[in-house]
């Protein structure tokens, strides 16, 4: 996958000044703001590249202390699992303003994700008055390396 930040990439500055030009549809800063009090994202240098009322991509860079297989020099599950989760999330969490308790989580492995940048976007199937579902496809070295499906709380109570 082309680095996003590319303009003309699949969510380069074109999209990102389309979204701003609607208003609060650019939930991006409000993402980035709360995502950077976290010490996972901060630790690994998580970036939110972009987050919409109906879509967030977000860019983990690769770190060899993720690494889970040394052998084959792979990243551990566990984090590919987590970018699911976290840019699933993202889409919720830019509406709502604050963070957002995963239900439930599921993660479809599909190929090992190597030494480059993992890209993860989500896209919102459906948003009730207290749940929220996303997909989410995470790519690796051009390639789909997992896809899978979060489900978010959206109240306080």
């Amino acid at each position: 996958m082309a680095d996003p930040s590319d303009t003309g990439s699949e969510v380069g500055d074109s999209d990102r000044q389309c979204a701003t030009s609607s208003g609060t549809a650019d939930r991006t800063a409000v993402v980035e703001r709360l995502y950077d009090d976290i010490p996972f994202h901060r630790r690994h240098d998580l970036e939110v590249l972009s987050v919409t009322p109906d879509r967030a991509t977000v860019r983990l860079p690769f770190d060899p202390g993720l690494v889970g297989n040394p052998d084959l020099d792979v990243l551990h599950g566990g984090v590919v699992s987590a970018v699911v989760d976290l840019t699933g999330a993202a889409v919720f969490v830019g509406g709502r303003e604050a963070y957002t308790p995963t239900i439930d989580l599921r993660v479809n492995y599909l190929e090992a994700a190597g030494r480059d940048p993992l890209y993860a976007t989500a896209t919102v199937d459906r948003r009730g008055a207290g749940i929220g579902v996303a997909s989410v496809e995470v790519e690796s070295r051009d390639a789909v390396c997992a896809t899978g499906t979060g489900v978010y709380k959206l109240t306080d109570d």
